[in-house]
């Protein structure tokens, strides 16, 4: 008799429009308020931000602080900067701009220098500042390097097929790098709207799985679910499973060699992502060499049955 899973953490109760859990990169859909915004959470969103998003920060607030510290030479007259002809307007700003940006770098091409006590306190303090910048930058850019963080790919389609006597639901994972990993292990949980009565309420199961774990993963790892009379899968049809917003979570944990640390991912697919009476076709073959070949961009291909 199929029992019910306790909650995992995403509350039952969610109105009729809820998008997806998971989301496709492995983020929650969770939009949070108040969260802590210190000097520790500012570093941890450094270092789990997009490339993009961490390389348009880091030269946004390069820039600002060059401009702040330009604005700060100007007021103190630009007259105060040696090297060169004495400007005004735009042309003073540009100006104290590059020296700011010498300074800043601690690059210091000679051509202009500050004057007086004014000019060349606002130089000291930027020197440090410019330190300070870089020194942060770097420690955020190779925390960013160093983190052991999984590249896994999952497969497009999660397929509900014939399996042996009876039905089972399967999707196939890979690892996209070429570092090793070992010990991997599934965790599947299936959520469903089944309470007529109660169409909110959201109800999750625990999926057993044929094999949980492998010791390594060089190729693919095909996760199956044998669909028997135990499993909430039963008796239902895809037209069900878009009815009821069927969803199956996945989590997914390893041990990285190269970083010689744990590792996971998580990924979900919903009910429009599943696909009825289909094959994987096969992600690998054997060379004539004995050599095992693999293509990652096949685990998503399957064939239909019928």
């Amino acid at each position: 008799m199929r029992q019910q899973a306790q909650d995992p953490g995403f509350g039952s109760k969610y109105g009729n429009t809820t998008k997806r859990i998971i989301n496709k990169d492995g983020s929650f859909n969770v939009v949070r308020e108040g969260i802590d915004s210190g000097i520790r959470d500012l570093y941890q969103g450094l270092i789990t931000i997009s490339n993009l998003r961490f390389v348009l920060n880091v030269t946004l607030l390069y820039f600002i602080l060059n401009a702040l510290f330009a604005l700060f030479y100007l007021f103190n007259g630009v007259e105060n900067l040696s090297g060169g002809l004495v400007v005004e307007g735009w042309d003073a700003f540009f100006k104290s701009f590059y020296f700011s940006v010498q300074t800043f770098t601690t690059v210091g091409y000679g051509a202009v220098a500050p004057l007086g006590f004014g000019a060349n306190s606002i130089a000291s303090i930027e020197a440090l500042a410019g330190s300070m910048y870089f020194a942060l930058v770097t420690g955020v850019l190779y925390g960013r390097f160093s983190r052991p963080k999984s590249k896994l790919i999952f497969s497009e389609k999660a397929i509900i097929a014939p399996y042996g006597d009876k039905q089972a639901l399967m999707f196939r994972l890979a690892n996209r790098r070429s570092n090793v990993l070992m010990k991997m292990k599934a965790e599947v949980i299936f959520m469903i709207k089944e309470d007529e009565n109660d169409p909110s309420r959201r109800s999750y199961y625990n999926l057993p799985l044929e094999l949980d774990q492998v010791q390594f993963l060089p190729l693919s790892w095909t996760v199956v679910h044998p669909i028997d009379e135990d499993s909430p899968l039963f008796g239902l049809n895809h037209q069900q499973l878009m009815m009821q917003r069927a969803e199956v979570m996945i989590l997914i944990f390893g041990f990285d060699d190269t970083f010689n640390q744990d590792v996971h991912a998580r990924y979900s697919y919903t009910a429009d992502e599943f696909e009825f009476d289909a094959k994987f076709k096969p992600a690998f073959e054997l060379r004539a060499n004995g050599e095992a070949y693999m293509n990652i961009n096949k685990i998503h291909d399957y064939d239909k049955l019928n």
